[in-house]
């Protein structure tokens, strides 16, 4: 079986060798040719069919690629033979600078058909990722420009001139030319899709209004050959298992996607090892123009020398996995780069990632895509407009599909204002909420306390500057604020909702993490602001049966008091000039919690001190007819549900094992005792608490009373 599978492959490289050698003969038969020759030759026959067997099978080489289009576009040989001959050049690596130049110098004489002229163009916009030197093509500009009144390389010519622009590209005189050819044409697609990237260079240049939803402005089917390139890329690269993504320097597995305008992947790479097998081309460029090719930019110390020098490319897409193009983009002043990047992502996200179109998708690369709309909002610490539009966009029609990355993406929201915030994300959110499974319910909680803590973060860091900003500060904060309470608000109805749905630890343990920011805001992100949480999400937590969320509760309560000590402390003393939108309720509620912790817990006076008009008070003649002996300590820290594991347990180290469930040994000096081991079996959030809230007058002391030391306004 080894035997027969050795010579089946000492055949197939036989046959390979064979074939690049006929390649190479018909290489230089059409390099010889030096006249017109009849299409039925026999000898022209057999070398173009080499060239169309091997050349798809192989590629060409990059001499080879030189010769065969200088004689396609030549007119030495009839148009259906330069046909044949451009729908088979397929390099194997690169295309030559020399070759670019040559073919469009020939173009330019017009030997060649206008059917060949339109095939060259198609070949240029499929190769364009293989050609090295994009200062070549660059240079081409005007002569490309040039040919747009030409109907038939009108569309090829706006795809080609869409890859190439660059800012100095946009000039008035072409602006003028594309309005003129717009107004002929109408809404050409093509002519859009070139205009809306002068748009984005140069705003003030182009004024007519983009329409706000064209599609595709360039067909696929500009592209000669796509699935041939990447298996001959495989091949080339010796994986025939992987498939490779057409990128410069970028071999990574993919899948077969719908093409686009701005490139064949969903993030092409900005990065190219093509310069290395071109001899002297970066410092032919570098010694030519002062802009620094962002090829040869690897490390941040030459992002710091070359700042000044460097120019986006023309695909914003290949800024999103490059860290050092990221940086650039968040440090410099001009805003072009975020408008083009934005624009490009609302594209992108419309086209390929929305399921609300019905166009199918690709999950994997949908996914990754996402993720890496993610990290990029993440390195810049900071929401994107156009990944906010397409989360605006689908949440009305989410069924569910990608949910991790859809609620990472909610968590980056930017601040809007909260009427746009009801209408565009908390109606919906609300509907998926109502619908949707706990694990959902968690899922949509924990990207609110994202979006909560980034808006946090935002505001924490522009605090400064704001402070030394000589505008009304009052003004300026106004809205952040109402944002930011509405936020919480909203969050607290739905962690309201939940828990009169279904009784989960688990999701008071969602919503507590929540609160766990949102107790500490005006201390820890210096926001004037404290919000408590609604009684439907206090008093479960507070009769919860699980230990993790009762000292989780008491821990919140305790970062309460902190801040709002440390706001009386600011008033008193005239230390914060910032209005402080905390009225005189919010400290009267938050007494009023505190005096039903201390009660529950410590005085053991659960249904008699609570105050609230949504508490747990009840009147003494209803509990006596429960008929539950010792109602008034049932919640306390020796009898709570959450902790009588902790009490059954003391006990149980403490006395012998017929006296382990007398839980009401646990008192004077066995309470301090008992309060040493809940503190030593990690409640930390209850010794925090207590400590703060609670005066213990003595060690002895078999009760104690709670001293609040927060009072009322």
């Amino acid at each position: 079986m080894e035997a027969q599978e050795g010579r089946q492959q000492r055949r197939t490289l036989g046959r390979q060798d064979l074939g690049v050698e006929h390649l190479k003969e018909a290489i230089t038969y059409f390099k010889s040719v030096d006249r017109i020759i009849s299409s039925k030759d026999s000898t022209l026959c057999k070398h173009l069919s080499a060239v169309e067997v091997v050349g798809p099978q192989n590629g060409i080489s990059p001499d080879g690629i030189e010769i065969l289009l200088d004689i396609a576009l030549s007119g030495k040989l009839a148009e259906a033979v330069n046909t044949r001959l451009l729908k088979s050049l397929l390099p194997a690596s690169e295309v030559l600078p020399s070759s670019i130049v040559k073919g469009v110098s020939l173009l330019c004489v017009g030997k060649c058909t206008s059917n060949i002229q339109v095939l060259f163009i198609r070949w240029l916009i499929t190769v364009f990722d293989l050609i090295p030197c994009k200062d070549v093509l660059s240079s081409l500009y005007n002569f490309f420009f040039f040919f747009l009144q030409d109907d038939k390389l009108c569309p090829f010519l706006c795809h080609l001139l869409y890859l190439l622009t660059r800012k100095d590209h946009v000039r008035p005189f072409r602006v003028r030319k594309l309005l003129d050819l717009q107004s002929k044409k109408g809404a050409y697609p093509p002519l859009l899709g070139l205009l809306s990237i002068y748009k984005i260079f140069c705003p003030e240049m182009v004024s007519f209004s983009m329409p706000s939803r064209f599609k595709n402005c360039f067909k696929g089917n500009h592209y000669l050959w796509t699935s041939e390139m990447r298996a001959v890329i495989k091949r080339n690269a010796g994986d025939p298992t992987v498939d490779n993504k057409l990128n410069l320097g970028d071999r990574r597995p993919t899948t077969n996607s719908r093409k686009r305008k701005w490139n064949r992947d969903l993030s092409p790479s900005v990065c190219s090892n093509m310069w290395k097998s071109v001899p002297g081309t970066i410092d032919h460029v570098m010694s030519s123009n002062e802009t620094f090719p962002l090829e040869k930019l690897q490390t941040f110390p030459q992002l710091l020398e070359n700042i000044h020098r460097l120019e986006l490319p023309a695909r914003m897409g290949s800024v999103l996995k490059s860290p050092l193009l990221l940086h650039y983009v968040n440090c410099i002043k001009d805003d072009t780069p975020f408008l083009r990047l934005n624009y490009w992502l609302a594209f992108t996200l419309h086209e390929e990632c929305a399921w609300y179109t019905g166009k199918p998708h690709n999950k994997e690369d949908v996914e990754d895509f996402l993720e890496t709309v993610i990290d990029t909002q993440q390195f810049l610490q900071e929401g994107l407009s156009s990944s906010e539009e397409f989360i605006y966009k689908s949440l009305p029609h989410w069924n569910g599909c990608h949910r991790a990355h859809i609620l990472k993406l909610i968590s980056w929201i930017p601040v809007n204002s909260s009427a746009e915030s009801e209408a565009l994300l908390y109606e919906p959110l609300a509907l998926l909420f109502a619908t949707s499974s706990l694990y959902f319910q968690c899922g949509i909680l924990e990207s609110l306390k994202g979006l909560l803590q980034n808006w946090l973060i935002w505001h924490s860091v522009y605090a400064e500057k704001r402070n030394t900003d000589h505008t009304n500060k009052n003004t300026t904060m106004s809205g952040f604020l109402t944002s930011v309470e509405e936020l919480i608000q909203f969050t607290g109805r739905l962690a309201t909702l939940a828990l009169q749905m279904q009784n989960s630890s688990l999701l008071l343990h969602f919503i507590l993490d929540f609160y766990e920011i949102v107790c500490d805001m005006y201390v820890r992100f210096e926001l004037p602001l404290v919000v408590l949480p609604p009684p439907g999400v206090f008093y479960p937590a507070l009769l919860s049966t699980d230990s993790v969320n009762l000292d989780q509760l008491c821990y919140i309560m305790y970062r309460y008091r902190n801040n709002l000590v440390t706001v009386k402390d600011n008033e008193l003393n005239k230390r914060d000039k910032i209005y402080l939108n905390i009225s005189n309720r919010t400290f009267q509620e938050y007494n009023q919690y505190l005096t039903a912790m201390v009660g529950c817990l410590w005085t053991s006076q659960a249904f008699r001190q609570d105050t609230h008009p949504q508490g747990i008070q009840l009147e003494p003649d209803l509990l006596y007819h429960t008929g539950v002996q010792s109602f008034k300590k049932s919640f306390n820290i020796v009898f709570h549900p959450a902790l009588i594991g902790y009490s059954s347990s003391f006990l149980c180290q403490s006395y012998p094992e017929h006296r382990m469930f007398q839980l009401g040994l646990i008192k004077g000096n066995n309470w301090n005792k008992y309060l040493d081991f809940l503190y030593s079996e990690g409640m930390n959030g209850l010794k925090l608490f207590i400590e703060s809230s609670v005066n213990r007058v003595s060690s002895n002391t078999k009760q104690q009373e709670p001293n609040d030391s927060t009072s009322e306004t």
